[in-house]
């Protein structure tokens, strides 16, 4: 969701098994945010700067595609707009990084569990398995399991796209079994570094390959956006691995949260937009004429340099203010509920439509914002609540959580 890549138009297929126009990929915290347990200068949790940039995100999110379902036509153009999609752009970058950072942090916490099986290790690899089902199913293509012998050529492609959480989930999945390889965090950094500049470098190659031709659709739509994956893992996945690169740097060198926007990650963004400018520059077309905004590694190191001046950005303001700490994180750690909720009321699902459906882009600016502020106002307070429920009623909470999903795949009988 926000993502110039990810803007592409729906195809004409039927309102059940359309996609999302963009989707941002929020994902959970995968454990505490405090490896070692520091405090800041104020008192804060060394890291909440990250839960910080994950509930900046979630807003971007929400209001990014209210606007994106409502807004008329007309109103999308000029400067303000492209400098706004622009910044949209960078909700999903943001997202998988933040994801890369919380799985290295929450690893080097918990090494040993996740080097071996134990209670740890497979509710990550539960939670992670989750978020692939959880894509899937947000593109359900039919209304019952039994229309499945009436699904086409196009119903099959449409379901079968890549979309945020699978390619988070996936990607989360091949930094733990990175985790067994390496044994050791140092390695585990360097192993993930290297992944990540393997899938940018190949993303464009790899797009021009037509892997449906000799691969199941089902696997080649994470290597393409031929078929229609609007977040194929090459290259979405090298932003998580960056991240859980970033990750290791911070625990290693102890930085807190009013310490992020230290000289180094100030310079290494700057370097990075730097040499985004440069390949956009020169002349030179190691992979021929490819579109810089979707697949060239330019344009990875552009949005990669922006989200980390983000989160110095952040790291400042924490210096200055006192985040609520307990309420950011309640909010940040909702993410993949506020993604779910707030898609299935814009875009619709298989259960109902959305206001996709209902309104569609036919409102002007300030019923658009009027909207926004009702979903951004709406999504908040059902992510610190369903987060407090959470917290003082576990048992009852699990209990909800399974009788939604037991309904949800009843209904589809």
């Amino acid at each position: 969701m926000g993502n110039l890549p990810a803007q592409t138009s729906e195809t004409n297929i039927p309102l059940q098994t359309r996609g999302h126009l963009q989707t941002d990929g929020p994902v959970q915290s995968q454990g505490p945010m405090q490896p070692d347990g520091l405090v800041d200068a104020h008192g804060q949790s060394r890291l909440v700067v990250v839960d910080l940039a994950r509930v900046l995100a979630i807003l971007f999110m929400v209001q990014g595609h209210t606007l994106d379902v409502l807004l008329v036509p007309a109103y999308r153009a000029g400067v303000v707009f492209q400098s706004w999609l622009f910044l949209r752009g960078l909700t999903a970058p943001m997202f998988f990084m933040l994801s890369g950072i919380s799985f290295t942090l929450a690893s080097t916490k918990y090494w040993d569990a996740y080097l071996r099986p134990s209670a740890r290790l497979f509710k990550r690899l539960r939670r992670f398995g989750f978020f692939v089902l959880l894509g899937y199913a947000l593109h359900f293509p039919v209304k019952s399991f039994h229309d499945f012998r009436y699904l086409d050529a196009a119903g099959w492609q449409a379901w079968l796209q890549v979309d945020v959480l699978q390619c988070v989930g996936l990607t989360l999945l091949f930094l733990q079994a990175l985790v067994w390889m390496a044994g050791t965090p140092e390695r585990f950094a360097k192993l993930a570094a290297g992944a990540g500049a393997f899938v940018v470098l190949f993303a464009p190659i790899s797009w021009e390959i037509g892997w449906a031709r000799f691969l199941p659709l089902s696997v080649a739509s994470y290597l393409t956006a031929q078929t229609g994956s609007l977040f194929p893992m090459l290259p979405w996945s090298g932003y998580v691995l960056l991240g859980s690169a970033l990750g290791y740097i911070i625990q290693r060198q102890k930085w807190s949260s009013d310490s992020l926007a230290r000289k180094p990650m100030i310079m290494g963004a700057a370097a990075m937009v730097l040499a985004a400018g440069c390949i956009a520059l020169v002349p030179l077309h190691p992979y021929g004429n490819i579109y810089f905004w979707t697949i060239s590694p330019g344009v990875f190191l552009l949005k990669s340099g922006c989200v980390l001046l983000e989160l110095a950005l952040l790291s400042w303001v924490t210096r200055k203010i006192t985040i609520p700490e307990q309420a950011t994180r309640s909010i940040a750690q909702e993410s993949l509920v506020v993604y779910f909720v707030h898609v299935c009321i814009l875009y619709g699902c298989i259960w109902h439509d959305g206001l996709r459906q209902m309104i569609g882009a036919n409102l002007t600016v300030l019923p658009t914002l009027a909207w926004i502020g009702a979903l951004l106002a709406s999504m908040l307070v059902m992510a610190w609540t369903w987060n407090w429920y959470k917290r003082t009623e576990p048992g009852i909470s699990m209990l909800t959580r399974m009788a939604v999903i037991v309904m949800a795949i009843a209904y589809l009988k």
